[in-house]
């Protein structure tokens, strides 16, 4: 275990303010309640073993250091900072004295905000002679978050995994963190060194561990989340009091404080839900709200939320119901928050989680924070779908699309065999006008479900997997089906989602111009509010958005590039509940020009043809040639080249790592031929 190396004592805030009248002293980089004293130094501001400074643009950590020397004859302080052991910085502080033999120092150094430990040792100085007055250690620079919520936020504080990059400050009060806080708390430490007393949680420190990791950044995270708790009692802010250690949001906002790292919250990760849900607890919405203004008050740098979606648990009651599309919906009201769904998640009980299922909320989670402040290029699908309209197909009413955010790729369920032993088809779990029964299968079509009904339809409202499930039911707890995206996130549970009617189809047009664009024309939509361009290269890939235009725009130019396979495009028009039901298809020939072969001599084949990567591949000519054969990446890059000297075929082995259309060139004599060959 590691050890603190010296011990303070706190000074008495009165002595402090005694001292800075008595004397004259202006020393504003001291805050009174945390000023400790070693040998002759009063330090106002000196770093914490474990201690995280917040990195600023430069992605850098600023520790001052500073104080007040009360004997007379020193000339200066001296700092010297280690990175991992090894002299990394010095900085020297004249002292400042005044005609009360006291005087006052200030310095600071930075660190990098990078997985490495810097040392601080602090020397006072004069002529010849320096005396070593205090060290810290395992000091770093990183970002900062808050997680808060129930019990499905804290895991119960049993994580014992930790990491030396990954920290924490004060500590989790008895009862699961409901008691008042201890002003005295208020050391650094590893997440989870104790796992109660400096406990994250699993899910804490697995979005610790993600985070650092990936980015190679140092973080602190705050567990706030306290058991039994409910919407209302995270929203108390006592005004006169912010701190006030009776509730859990003053518990939360000393620590932060405390730590100095208030200002730098990026963001405040919130799971709850369940209390009122099981009828603990009302009003969710407007709690919330409460809260996050309260914490838009405090937390000047937050820059997001992330809010998890409640699983269906076994209150027999709609109020869950209720919260969970609400919390669905919370991005369209609240522009600075993202959110998550919980439903499928693994090792779920009913109510809680095992420690495999709290490390996978935290991995999925981590996805969205990394893309957010770390740059992330893994953005694919690693959102929950979300539910954005439903309509009706057709006048009949016996065929329903369901829309999901734009560049989902959705997948449909087979049948799932519940633990229990029902086998589970999807299309039971969508219920019309609350009642189920209506819909008999149904399909994925990118961010598009197709559900065929039984029968045609009057309903006005969706509604998708169950409101709750009583304890001791067949297929209790919920464990699928549900409808997936290709990176296995579990689309959000809605409630009461009006159904529209589709918007008319139209027919769409492309043509392929003399400078290699694509004109692309349509017919108007009644009642569209904007059109949505896909396009694809040959049939075996996926759309892609190539545009959104205005409703009342019917053409648009595109500028594909050289192609040589079909280009293909797809036409939706869209409003705010409907789209097409059937989206317009054009198709543009290749448009890439393979070379010429004019000479009859210098014309030649290949075989086999499609190929296979990895295997030999012949050029055969009519006659004998002189030359290069070449093979050529779509992008232009030369592959392979082999050199032909008055022979009539050629060979070479295609690498293994490619695939897809490729180019055969042969040069000779200033001539050059070409031809496709397709590598599988």
């Amino acid at each position: 275990m590691l050890k603190i190396l010296y011990q303070g004592r706190l000074f008495d805030e009165k002595a402090a303010k005694t001292l800075l009248w008595s004397f004259g002293l202006t020393l504003l980089t001291v805050t009174y309640t945390t000023a400790q004293r070693f040998d002759q130094v009063l330090f106002g501001k000196l770093p914490q073993d474990y201690q995280l400074y917040p990195r600023d643009a430069n992605s850098e950590g600023h520790a001052p250091v500073s104080g007040i020397v009360d004997a007379p004859g020193w000339k200066y302080v001296s700092v010297q900072v280690l990175r991992n052991g090894e002299a990394y910085q010095y900085r020297r502080a004249n002292i400042q004295y005044g005609g009360n033999e006291k005087g006052t120092f200030s310095t600071e150094a930075t660190i990098k905000a990078e997985r490495a430990n810097y040392d601080f040792k602090v020397f006072l100085c004069k002529d010849g002679d320096s005396s070593l007055i205090v060290s810290r250690t395992r000091v770093v620079a990183g970002d900062v978050y808050i997680l808060s919520g129930q019990s499905n936020s804290t895991g119960f504080f049993a994580e014992r995994d930790t990491s030396m990059f990954c920290r924490t400050f004060g500590r989790i009060t008895d009862n699961l963190n409901t008691t008042p806080y201890n002003a005295a708390d208020t050391l650094w430490a590893l997440s989870n060194m104790h796992p109660y007393n400096n406990g994250v949680g699993s899910i804490g420190f697995e979005i610790q561990k993600q985070l650092m990791e990936k980015s190679g950044v140092p973080n602190c995270l705050i567990n706030a989340g306290y058991h039994w708790s409910s919407a209302y009692s995270h929203s108390l802010r006592t005004e006169n009091n912010p701190t006030d250690f009776t509730t859990g949001y003053g518990r939360m906002l000393y620590r932060a404080q405390k730590a100095g790292v208030a200002h730098a919250v990026k963001a405040y990760i919130f799971r709850q839900g369940e209390s009122e849900s099981y009828g603990e607890g009302g009003n969710w919405e407007g709690h919330f709200d409460v809260l996050y203004k309260n914490l838009k008050t405090d937390f000047a740098g937050l820059e997001k939320l992330y809010v998890y979606q409640i699983d269906i648990i076994y209150h027999s009651s709609l109020i869950g119901v209720l919260i969970r599309d609400y919390q669905r919906r919370l991005p369209d009201i609240y522009p600075d928050i993202d959110n998550l769904a919980t439903v499928g998640t693994t090792g779920f009980d009913g109510l809680h989680y095992n420690r495999d299922g709290n490390k996978q909320s935290a991995f999925e989670l981590s996805r969205l924070m990394l893309r957010d402040f770390y740059g992330s290029k893994d953005t694919t699908d690693i959102a929950s779908p979300n539910l954005r309209k439903a309509f009706y197909n057709n006048a009949e009413k016996n065929s329903l699309t369901l829309v999901f955010d734009e560049g989902q790729q959705l997948k449909y369920p087979e049948p799932y065999n519940h633990p229990s032993g029902p086998v589970l088809d999807l299309s039971t779990f969508f219920y019309l006008d609350h009642q189920a029964g209506a819909a008999a299968s149904g399909k994925a079509e990118g961010n598009r479900i197709i559900l065929d009904l039984k029968s045609p339809q009057n309903a006005s409202k969706l509604d998708y997997l169950p409101p709750y499930l009583e304890q001791g039911g067949p297929y209790y707890p919920f464990t699928g089906p549900y409808i997936t995206n290709s990176k296995g996130m579990r689309a959000f549970t809605f409630f009461g989602v009006s159904i529209a009617t589709a918007l008319p189809g139209t027919v769409l047009t492309a043509q392929s111009g003399a400078d290699g664009n694509v004109r692309l024309t349509w017919q108007p939509v009644a009642g569209a509010k904007h059109y949505v361009l896909e396009r694809k290269f040959g049939e075996d890939a996926a759309f892609a958005p190539l545009a959104r235009v205005e409703g009342t725009v019917a053409e648009w130019r595109d500028e594909p590039g050289e192609s040589a396979l079909p280009i293909i495009y797809r036409l939706v028009a869209v409003n705010d509940v409907a789209e097409s039901a059937a989206p317009a298809i054009a198709e543009v020939a290749p448009t890439l020009v393979l070379g010429t072969e004019k000479d009859p001599d210098a014309r030649f084949d290949i075989f086999p043809n499609p190929a296979v990567r990895g295997e030999q591949v012949t050029v055969q000519f009519a006659r004998q040639q002189t030359g290069q054969i070449s093979l050529i990446g779509l992008d232009g890059q030369s592959l392979v080249h082999r050199k032909l000297n008055a022979r009539p075929n050629g060979t070479f082995t295609i690498p293994k790592q490619i695939s897809g259309m490729h180019l055969i060139k042969f040069e000779s004599n200033g001539r050059v031929f070409s031809k496709k060959l397709w590598i599988r």
